[in-house]
């Protein structure tokens, strides 16, 4: 009996697959720095490197496998499989459903990781009881997926939820997509982590360098722990992200009237106490009070594994599933 789902998460940053269970359940997974950022064969050829060593450890075979589900950063041709200009991993137009259709196998299915991360917290994280949900993710960039009504919103062409691309500071920092003041320029781990080196370069920052170990490139983690200890320029920092992250959740839920919305990612999570309560409080500040009532704003529970439950639901809800 197929039993088993082959999970793969590809980020700018790191490679996660997993091996997962019809409850959507990591039975094991492993995870790699991704290796050639705008080499999109080698990340292929790592991808499939890291799944059949997973296969191989656990004694799976083609019989026992349901499918695989696989997230990729967006900008995505949903229906084409291919990714058109990804930012972060510096892809261009790279038919990423095909070759890795080749490697993996047939029974592939394929959306912007975002997407699926929405798809895992609709699922898993919030049990179906919210059919209205917004996921963001705030890590090495900024990514959503937008759930209306139960259903994944990809619009015309499958790049709806490019929430880290709107712009929230108008000539402001230049984003990886070209522009100026995306939320993805200004708010993300990277954003902050550029912010904080531009204070030490000005012989500021002292506390959020005294916070960063030898031979330790400077981070928003350090930022965060500078700011936990009463920084006032790392505080901030934190707070001029937060800002403009609420900023933007309140445009979606202006515009969405969602009754979730869920935050994950690196950045987000490793400072989920010193960012929500700011986000939270720009949100009910910039939204009518029809669309905050019974408005719940949260961290995800289902941390670094949430592409990895997504893909697990992909694979689930396929009608093809275990045929």
């Amino acid at each position: 009996m197929r039993n088993f789902i082959i999970a793969v998460d590809i980020g700018g940053s790191k490679v996660l697959c997993g091996v997962l269970n019809r409850n959507g359940e990591v039975l094991m997974h492993s995870r790699e720095t991704t290796c050639a950022a705008g080499h999109p064969q080698a990340v292929i050829e790592q991808t499939e490197r890291m799944v059949e060593e997973l296969k191989l450890a656990m004694g799976l075979k083609k019989k026992d496998i349901m499918g695989i589900g696989v997230g990729v950063p967006g900008p995505l041709d949903y229906q084409a499989g291919i990714v058109e200009e990804s930012p972060n991993l510096r892809w261009l137009k790279y038919p990423v459903r095909e070759e890795l259709s080749k490697r993996l196998g047939g029974k592939l299915l394929l959306d912007k990781d975002t997407n699926v991360a929405a798809w895992g917290e609709y699922y898993y994280g919030s049990n179906r009881k919210y059919r209205h949900l917004i996921y963001i993710t705030v890590s090495t960039g900024v990514g959503g997926g937008i759930i209306v009504d139960g259903r994944l919103l990809h619009g015309l062409n499958g790049g709806g939820g490019e929430i880290g691309h709107m712009v929230v500071a108008p000539g402001g920092s230049r984003c990886g997509c070209g522009r100026r003041g995306c939320l993805e320029a200004v708010a993300s781990g990277t954003a902050i982590a550029r912010e904080a080196n531009a204070l030490i370069a000005r012989g500021k920052g002292d506390m959020i360098l005294a916070n960063v170990g030898p031979g330790q490139p400077v981070s928003a983690r350090e930022a965060g722990q500078a700011a936990r200890q009463g920084d006032e320029e790392a505080l901030r920092l934190i707070d001029q992200a937060g800002h403009y992250l609420g900023m933007g959740i309140a445009n979606l839920v202006n515009i969405f009237n969602p009754e979730k919305v869920v935050l994950g990612g690196g950045a987000a999570l490793g400072l989920h106490d010193l960012l929500l309560p700011i986000i939270q409080n720009e949100v009910i500040n910039n939204v009518f009070s029809l669309h905050r009532r019974d408005l719940k704003i949260e961290m995800t529970r289902l941390g670094d594994d949430i592409v990895l439950a997504g893909c697990a639901a992909m694979v689930l809800n396929n009608p093809a599933a275990g045929k």
